[in-house]
């Protein structure tokens, strides 16, 4: 299914980011937005290929499960969230679409990993794929590994978005990472996982310890030093690969479905609504066409993560709000930004008034609407928008609703 596209004219020219600085800058500019579990209370679980069957073994306690074949799928336990698990999934094989993605002949490919919003292809000669919505990214071979454990395990691989990808010793049955907690805060596992004979890390800190579990007993594989690692451009050959459709569209969801949220469903689904302009920070409404409506952060031209809008909004007759944020612009005034939906029908402008006196028009687009107001007191200990007015205009600009925000 295609998406028409959205011009958003005048923005800052789209600057390719290096994996990590990318994440540092979703992590500034999206804050509590962001989905993605905290690092400290997501569990290690390592994936291992015993018998034919996945088993899911948790790093933190004895419990151990059998959960599928690698010609199936396996699945997050009941109740845990996407990113307590690092692969989702692991099939033999690979589809013939992914494979044709990838350049590789299907039947070269041993299986296809599946993480949170991206696939990895390996096949019998280590030449390895990632796939996300947007994005294909190869190893170089010629660039080499780096050794572990005195030689016993390698690093072959770090994708495109940040995954990385090593070989086990021989025999190993269990992969632990961790890092050191600074000022004497103890070690903290990281997430890991095991299929066959390799391991996978699918967030990096950028120093990590590794210690393979072996039949002569553990193994210290010594430090991961991602600094220390070839360049993305050295070890990586990667190309942004757009789907049909709207391209802030596809890259917002891109980032969204690596962080492990279940409600984005098919992304070609999804269109562009209101937008608020061309500006160093921006706003952008998505919608899935079956009523569902989500936010984009627009920041210097690159997209970053979405957040789903409420499901059961503040209620006015033809508008609705589900989403407001801000962000500081300094110590003494802050940026607020409200999105929702309208009865495009019946709805034809939309007025928003702060607590100042301030009155700023949203933007109308696809039944959505996105507001921004600047010059707003201190984020600080207080109801984002309470008290804020709403005006509603008919197609005629007549007011035909107000309403006031109560939080």
């Amino acid at each position: 299914m295609s998406q028409p596209e959205m011009t958003v004219p005048n923005l800052p020219p789209r600057r390719p980011l290096p994996p990590d600085v990318r994440e540092r800058m979703r992590r500034r500019v999206v804050g509590a937005g962001a989905v993605r579990a905290p690092l400290a209370a997501a569990a290690a679980v390592a994936v291992l290929a015993a018998g034919g069957a996945i088993v899911a073994q948790s790093t933190q306690g004895d419990d151990t499960i059998a959960v599928a074949p690698p010609s199936s799928t396996t699945s997050p336990r009941p109740g845990s969230s996407p990113n307590d698990v690092s692969i989702i999934a692991v099939s033999s094989g690979a589809s013939e679409e992914d494979a044709a993605r990838c350049g590789f002949p299907p039947p070269g490919v041993r299986f296809t990993m599946g993480l949170a919003g991206r696939r990895i292809l390996v096949t019998g000669d280590d030449r390895l794929c990632e796939l996300t919505h947007t994005t294909t990214s190869h190893n170089r071979p010629e660039a080499g590994t780096v050794p572990l454990a005195g030689g016993a395990a390698s690093l072959l691989w770090r994708t495109g978005s940040g995954v990385l990808v090593g070989r086990v010793p021989a025999g190993t049955s269990t992969v632990r990472v961790s890092i050191t907690l600074p000022n004497g805060g103890g070690v903290m596992p990281m997430r890991v996982s095991q299929v066959q004979d390799l391991f996978v890390i699918p967030h990096s800190a950028e120093r990590m310890s590794v210690a393979f579990g072996t039949p002569s007993g553990q193994v210290t594989g010594g430090e991961i030093d991602i600094p220390a690692l070839p360049r993305p451009d050295v070890w990586s050959r990667t190309r942004e690969d757009l789907p049909p459709g709207d391209p802030v569209v596809a890259r917002c969801l891109d980032l969204t479905m690596r962080d492990g949220v279940d409600w984005v469903g098919d992304p070609l689904t999804w269109r562009p609504g209101a937008f608020t302009g061309p500006a160093v920070s921006a706003w952008l409404a998505i919608h899935d066409q079956a009523g569902r409506v989500a936010f984009c952060h627009v920041y210097h031209g690159e997209a970053s993560t979405a957040t789903i809008g409420d499901t059961s909004p503040q209620d006015g007759a033809l508008v609705k709000v589900r989403h407001s944020t801000g962000r500081g612009d300094g110590p003494t005034s802050a940026q607020v930004f409200l999105g929702g939906t309208v009865d495009a029908a019946k709805v034809g402008a939309v007025e928003i008034t702060d607590l100042r006196g301030q009155t700023v028009p949203a933007v109308l687009a696809a039944g959505t609407f996105v507001a921004r107001l600047d010059n707003q007191p201190p984020l600080d200990a207080r109801d984002l928008t309470k008290g804020f007015q709403v005006r509603v205009f008919d197609h005629e600009n007549r007011v035909i609703e107000t309403l006031t925000l109560d939080k």
